[in-house]
């Protein structure tokens, strides 16, 4: 019989009480017909499976995909929110997953060229008050290998779509973080203000927000809860072209 692994991210590790399982599953099952057998197995995810998010390896995968043997299969809620493109490597475009605090001066200096005269960025940080509801912390949580692999996709995107942008940088932060702390941030660089700088930062931290698989927990006074996203990432998401690496 064929075997594959499962992960679970965010509120279904939660649920099921195991990160990782390994599983057996006859030849030719699709992923809805994987995800009926996890149904099986934990009649609790029932109320969690509608609009999940299912990848295999670190692409996203339909129901009607068939599952190959030894796939490494993750399972998660949707994500908590003309001309020619430069030639690859011809600047800097950084994109890090990281546990550790984000030095904006030094971000924002690593990818200006001598050529760039504005830079725009946008960072998000941990708010300790939305209306009533008071949060003591977030715990930001990734499938590390895909959220990378998705950054550098978002990068590729955005330079596809403003070919006068300049270096890049993608930063996303996991682990606690303190209301008022650095989250994320996106940031553009161009020659000039208006070559696009500006569109290309916003559509980066959104496109984050869709397809980089990164949760949240929200820690309060009033308990703990996973939030989680609405968009839900098809095919249609995927890329075929190589995204760019990162530069040293």
């Amino acid at each position: 019989m064929p075997q594959v692994t499962v992960t679970f991210f965010g509120a279904l590790r939660q649920i099921t009480g195991e990160p990782r399982i390994t599983l057996e599953i006859p030849p030719g099952t699709t992923v809805a017909q994987l995800k009926a057998l996890l149904l099986e197995r934990y009649p609790a995810l029932e109320k969690s499976f509608q609009g999940i998010v299912t990848s295999i390896g670190e692409i996203t995968a339909e129901d009607d995909a068939p599952v190959p043997d030894g796939a490494r299969i993750a399972l998660f809620h949707p994500i908590a929110g003309g001309s020619k493109a430069a030639p690859e490597n011809a600047f800097p475009t950084l994109t890090l997953v990281t546990e550790e605090a984000l030095d904006l001066n030094a971000l924002v200096a690593g990818i200006t060229a001598p050529t760039t005269g504005a830079v725009v960025f946008f960072t998000g940080v941990v708010r300790g008050r939305t209306g009533e509801q008071e949060t003591a912390y977030l715990e930001y949580e990734a499938y590390r290998e895909m959220a990378e692999a998705k950054l550098r996709q978002v990068a590729a995107e955005i330079r596809e779509r403003w070919p006068k942008v300049e270096g890049i940088v993608l930063v996303q932060r996991i682990g606690r973080l303190e209301a008022g702390t650095p989250t994320v941030l996106t940031a553009c660089a161009a020659p000039h203000r208006n070559d696009g700088a500006f569109e290309a930062a916003r559509y980066g931290i959104n496109r984050l927000k869709e397809i980089v698989p990164v949760w949240k927990k929200e820690v309060g006074p009033g308990g703990a809860h996973w939030v989680h996203g609405h968009y839900h990432p098809t095919a249609r998401d995927e890329r075929t072209a190589a995204p760019p690496k990162n530069t040293p």
